[in-house]
């Protein structure tokens, strides 16, 4: 009886753990749109992984949606956002993925303003204080 209830007890303290398992990658996705809160198609977001180099290309779709599947979990990714046709970003955001989730990092092309929707004031990007590349 002793050894079931040990058994029980283990099972429920891994139970949070084993949710993940078997799980090795995360993914980023998210929308782009203008100040005016309008998809952006073909915006490319580059999400390039910090420590080994290795940088994958996305392309907005017609609704302004892109999606970065596969992601290892172990590394800090640096998403940049770039207009259709653009050199430099538009939005840059540096940070870890979590094992198994999925990290909107959505992306306003231009300025928000006084007449943008309210709801783009929410798509503030977190990032360091200082970096050149944040939406404020």
């Amino acid at each position: 009886m002793k050894k079931i209830a040990l058994l029980l007890a283990l099972a429920l303290l891994a139970a949070p753990f084993m949710a993940n398992a078997g799980q090795l990658s995360s993914d980023f996705r998210g929308r782009v749109v203008d100040a005016q809160g309008q998809a952006v198609p073909g915006a490319v977001m580059m999400v390039e992984a910090i420590e080994t180099g290795r940088v994958t290309r996305h392309v907005a779709n017609a609704k302004g949606r892109w999606h970065a599947v596969g992601l290892r979990s172990d590394l800090t990714y640096r998403v940049s956002c770039y207009a259709p046709g653009a050199a430099v970003p538009a939005v840059r955001f540096q940070g870890r993925v979590l094992l198994g989730q999925v990290h909107f990092r959505n992306c306003v092309i231009g300025q928000v303003g006084p007449h943008s929707p309210a709801w783009l004031s929410s798509w503030q990007w977190r990032q360091a204080p200082g970096e050149r590349y944040v939406l404020r």
